[in-house]
């Protein structure tokens, strides 16, 4: 019975613990939205190439990886002293008092004990030299093949570097692209509601027609989505590059 019970207290920790990573989640993000809502993005200055990937390198990854290479490095010490496993040194010491306990009899004489004793402090010292031969000529191979993983980690290392790099400057091509677009949006968009508000006033006077009105209004609105979409892109982009490079540039 208490062994269910346990099981369900785990449940409910678990459950209560995905609950408020998952709220603080939500918040974040959140959060970051609504920063990102007061933003121009037109006036945004973006972090150099050359920051964003030294920040890049930040990441858990490049810490896993040198983490890894630290572990292999101290295999490779402990390889390479493993030579000291051939020789074996022993010692002990002994301290304490002997005691001897005789008797002695004959015909002449009365049966009598006699005890005798002696202290003694006495230290001993050995040592040992094994060399198996197998493990001697094998053991160039194994210090090379520990190398060997270290200088494979260090490649894994610069390998996902590489690649990071690569999706780093994808996502900014990306976010420039879309930010030079959103000038051109925004341009259309005011064009848009200037020529809306001249409709509208005509159409007040009987100068405009409700058809004039009508396209018009779905100039701005077509304008207006245009305009968010490319907004929405920007702010993905700027989030996703946010993780790439472990910077901060909107959620700041």
């Amino acid at each position: 019975m208490s062994i269910k019970c346990c099981c369900l207290n785990m449940k409910k920790i678990i459950l209560m613990l995905l609950f408020l990573i998952t709220v603080g989640s939500l918040s974040y993000g959140q959060s970051v939205l609504q920063t990102a809502e007061g933003l121009d993005y037109t006036k945004l200055l973006l972090p150099s190439l050359e920051e964003l990937f030294e920040n890049a390198k930040r990441s858990p990854s490049v810490e896993m990886f040198e983490s890894k290479m630290m572990e292999q490095d101290n295999l490779l010490k402990s390889e390479k002293r493993s030579w000291l496993k051939y020789f074996k040194v022993g010692g002990s010491w002994q301290y304490g008092n002997i005691g001897v306990n005789s008797m002695f009899t004959d015909q002449n004489t009365p049966l009598f004990y006699q005890y005798s004793g002696a202290k003694q402090n006495a230290l001993f010292v050995s040592g040992t030299v094994s060399v198996p031969f197998d493990d001697v000529f094998d053991r160039s191979n194994r210090v090379k093949r520990q190398k060997m993983q270290r200088r494979s980690t260090e490649l894994e290392m610069e390998k996902w570097f590489d690649e990071q790099k690569v999706r780093i400057i994808d996502s900014y091509v990306k976010l420039t692209n879309a930010m030079s677009i959103l000038k051109k949006k925004t341009e259309n968009l005011t064009l848009t509601e200037v020529q809306l508000k001249t409709v509208e006033a005509d159409f007040a006077n009987g100068h405009a027609a409700i058809s004039d009105l009508n396209a018009a209004k779905k100039m701005e609105v077509e304008a207006y989505e245009a305009y968010k979409l490319t907004e929405s892109t920007i702010t993905a982009e700027l989030l996703h590059l946010e993780i790439l490079s472990r910077t901060k540039i909107i959620s700041k």
